[in-house]
């Protein structure tokens, strides 16, 4: 079938340039909305991003907290190993200051007229409830032994003497085993002797013991 276009030329142009028109509007429209949407899609993501991000540095912060933490922990113990070294060498100086007076002060004590070693006075008497020949005779003369040698080193110490008898030896033995100075006597050696200056027999002891510093 043949068409005949009976529209005269200027309206026909007129009606093709009014479609060009429309079609361009719609695509500059289309390009538009193309484009915001490709904008907001940005913006999403570039808060998606930074809120990761975010979390990423708090992670890290975290993690280096952690890490100063555990270094301090480590630098505080190495401090207290060092200060209990310290201590441990300033308790053994002090030790080896005081630990030979205390000695001869006990010492001096055990052989003091009327006096006798240190120990706890309940200690003592719950010895004498269960063993009425227990503790020491506050009344001996100690007169009656004399040390002739003396030796300490290193918490152990021995000790040489002479008694007028046997029993002056072990009252002198139950004295230091009571004392909270001494630990561990044991008598080593007994022997009769004769004494030089007053050509009577004594008898000759020796013995050994531990010292509580």
């Amino acid at each position: 079938m043949i068409r005949i276009n009976l529209l005269p030329e200027g309206r026909r142009a007129a009606a093709g340039g009014g479609s060009v028109q429309l079609w361009g509007v719609a695509y500059l429209l289309t390009t538009f909305a193309f484009c915001v949407g490709l904008f907001l899609i940005y913006l999403n993501q570039a808060s998606a991003l930074d809120e990761q991000r975010a979390k990423n540095a708090e992670v890290q912060r975290q993690i280096d907290k952690a890490k100063a933490g555990i270094d301090n922990l480590t630098e505080l113990e190495a401090k207290l190993a060092e200060s209990r070294k310290l201590e441990s060498v300033a308790t053994e100086l002090q030790n080896a200051r005081l630990g030979p007076a205390r000695l001869l002060m006990e010492l001096s004590r055990v052989l003091s007229q009327g006096r006798g070693p240190t120990v706890d006075p309940e200690v003592l008497e719950q010895m004498r409830r269960e063993n009425p020949l227990a503790g020491y005779n506050p009344g001996w003369d100690i007169r009656r032994l004399w040390l002739t040698g003396f030796r300490e080193e290193d918490g152990k110490c021995n000790m040489s003497g002479k008694g007028k008898t046997n029993e002056d030896v072990a009252e002198f033995l139950r004295r230091l085993s009571l004392s909270e100075v001494f630990d561990e006597v044991t008598l080593q050696a007994t022997k009769a002797d004769k004494d030089s200056s007053t050509s009577l027999t004594v008898v000759q002891f020796e013995l050994s013991c531990k010292v509580r510093y």
